[in-house]
């Protein structure tokens, strides 16, 4: 989002946005220690977490999340996510790294915290820091150079305390290889594979035996819950009444998102990672990989293939499919590129922060622009609807205020002029005919006990409240009542034993020497053969995750796996056919992205462990009650 405004800081508004943008983000980095302010949700070694601190920075995370989710996001998620847990961890770890960092006796010097602030594009004018400019902008945002440094000075020292930690990191070559070739080199197996499906013809369980697994598995079998509900429904129908011109325009402008679509452009790429700082040697190398793609590329190999072979971004798993995206969403010299393009074309070298792409586009959506004159009657009913739901909510409400003032639903009923409807008891999988077109009343009177009276309920046709009359929990019925599905499970559970009992005993002979081939032409079964794979083409490949892993274990020593691998109610009898080593060439290219991702795995590590080392040495206390309140 920042670069984004910078590409398009065109005015001194959106330029002070950008600003603010990022002297919030400086200053929301928790400046430990409080400020002496009453509410303090926790403390860590006597030092405060202040409950403002901690709304600010739950605030922002909730905020990261909405984006996410484009809208609203459920309570019940928030719960589930453990958010305000989530954000109290963030806020004590921090305070405990900068703790360490104070005592450790890392310094940020004045020097530093200068060469910062007169670093940031946003305090320079015709390209030199202006000192005015700097107090001017922090004046606006309400800041004193004070309060802007300190938390600048905060940051500085986090940053340290991190860098320090993972420079202890360490990768050596040997350990570089070693993940290497285990992600790279390939392996082919012969294989067979038993599902269940082909046992079950000869599964005939007895009556005892259909009674003997019932007993062991009742719970599969327990009636589901059942409800008997008086309930009012407030439909939000279409209402008719005029609309003025100005309603139409003022919805049409307020959504123009809807209705202005600007060209969209679909591509997929071919990403060869490489460092700004990289010594100019090592960039040669990887641009010189880059060209050697290309090359393939437009000597006609597929994309997709070399996408998941070479690419070194996560998008290679899909072809290196980036989908959909308009102008300003992307690095601008790759947006450059592929806007500049024909579908099919592929680009040269395009070089980015990144490293160096091949780009080839795959597809552009025209912009749409759909005018008020062609949006009228959507918009028209759009209105209508917004204001039928209202109109509705408005009823509901009323009605239900009546009946907490009268504690009768049938006089809150009759008072506001509305239905009131009563069923039998049922399921929440076979609702009343009229409350299938509400299933979130459905589901809101299943998590209600008997006499209780629910709120007033959303449903996609308008508000329900209902209220549980009696309430049936779930009982175990008669086995003549079930009798057909427990006779069905058994089967299908005696099918997937029969069949993991012939793999296990085709393993047992194949361990002892006996041929793949030979053990299933006499059983009648057919060897099956996989293509060339290794860890990170295993996707490509027709055998399921588990299987594949397991496959990559084996070698020339141990050609066959200890067990029969299943998955999905099919059984493998696996044998490696050959192993090969992936060659030097390969290694030279992935050596650099291969050491990088355990350098960044061993920092993270480190960090990590640091962390905990710390909380189990700290004295940390929590405020419930403040935390709840907040």
């Amino acid at each position: 989002m920042l670069s984004l405004l910078r590409r398009k800081a065109r005015s001194p508004i959106i330029q002070a946005a950008v600003v603010i943008i990022i002297l919030v983000f400086i200053l929301w980095v928790p400046q430990m220690g409080g400020n002496g302010e009453p509410g303090t949700v926790a403390t860590v070694n006597d030092q405060p977490i202040s409950s403002r601190e901690f709304q600010r920075r739950y605030d922002d995370t909730l905020s990261q999340y909405r984006d996410q989710f484009e809208g609203a996001i459920p309570s019940e998620l928030i719960e589930a996510l453990g958010l305000r847990e989530q954000v109290l961890t963030q806020l004590v770890q921090e305070t405990l790294l900068l703790q360490s960092a104070r005592d450790t006796g890392l310094p940020v010097s004045s020097e530093e915290l200068q060469q910062a602030v007169q670093s940031m594009g946003e305090f320079t004018e015709n390209g030199r820091f202006s000192m005015q400019l700097y107090r001017d902008i922090l004046a606006a945002s309400r800041l004193s150079v004070h309060e802007f440094e300190a938390g600048l000075r905060t940051d500085l020292l986090r940053r340290k305390i991190l860098e320090h930690l993972m420079g202890f990191a360490r990768v050596s070559e040997e350990e570089v290889r070693e993940r290497f070739h285990r992600d790279h080199d390939q392996v082919r197996i012969s294989y067979l594979r038993l599902q269940a499906d082909d046992f079950r013809t000869a599964q005939d369980p007895t009556r005892e035996e259909i009674e003997a697994y019932f007993e062991e598995n009742t719970g599969r079998y327990l009636t589901s819950p059942r409800v008997r509900l008086d309930y009012l429904l407030f439909p939000a129908d279409d209402v008719e009444m005029s609309l003025d011109e100005e309603d139409l325009i003022a919805y049409y402008e307020q959504n123009r998102d809807r209705f202005d679509t600007p060209e969209q452009r679909r591509a997929s790429h071919i990403l060869i990672r490489s460092r700004d700082d990289a010594p100019e040697e090592t960039r040669t190398r990887q641009r010189q990989q880059a060209a050697t793609v290309l090359e393939l590329a437009r000597d006609g190999q597929d994309f997709r293939e070399l996408a998941l072979l070479y690419s070194e971004d996560r998008s290679a798993e899909g072809g290196g499919d980036l989908g959909f995206f308009r102008r300003g969403e992307m690095l601008e010299p790759l947006e450059e590129a592929v806007f500049a393009m024909e579908p099919g074309e592929i680009s040269g070298i395009v070089e980015t922060s990144l490293g160096f792409h091949i780009i080839r586009l795959e597809e552009i959506q025209a912009p749409q622009n759909i005018s008020l004159a062609e949006a009228e009657a959507e918009i028209r009913r759009e209105i209508l609807r917004s204001r039928g739901r209202q109109m509705a909510f408005n009823r509901a409400n009323e009605v239900y205020e009546s009946i907490l003032t009268t504690g009768s639903l049938a006089r809150g009923a009759e008072e506001g002029g509305v239905s009131l409807q009563s069923t039998g008891m049922f399921t929440e999988g076979q609702p009343p005919a009229d409350l299938r077109r509400h299933p979130e009343a459905v589901t809101a009177a299943f998590d209600l006990n008997r006499g209780e009276l629910s709120s007033i309920i959303t449903t996609r046709d308008g508000y329900a409240i209902i209220y549980v009359q009696e309430r049936e929990e779930p009982q175990t019925p008669p086995l003549s009542d079930v009798v057909d599905r427990v006779r069905a499970d058994l089967i299908e559970e005696q099918s997937a034993q029969a069949a993991r009992r012939a793999a296990e005993e085709l393993l047992a002979e194949l361990r002892e020497g006996k041929d793949l081939q030979n053990l299933a032409t006499a059983k009648g079964y057919r060897v099956r053969e996989s293509a060339w794979f290794s860890q990170a083409t295993a996707a490509a490949t027709d055998l399921p995750a588990r299987v594949a892993r397991t496959s990559l274990t084996l070698t020339a020593e141990n050609p066959v796996p200890a067990s029969v691998q299943s998955a999905n109610d099919s059984f493998y009898v696996l044998k490696l056919q050959q192993r090969r080593p992936a060659d030097e060439d390969l290694f030279q290219r992935w050596a650099e992205p291969v050491e990088n991702d355990l350098l960044m795995a061993k920092q993270e590590a480190m960090i990590d462990t640091w962390i905990q080392h710390l909380l189990q040495e700290a004295k940390i206390t929590v405020s419930e009650g403040e935390l709840r309140n907040l």
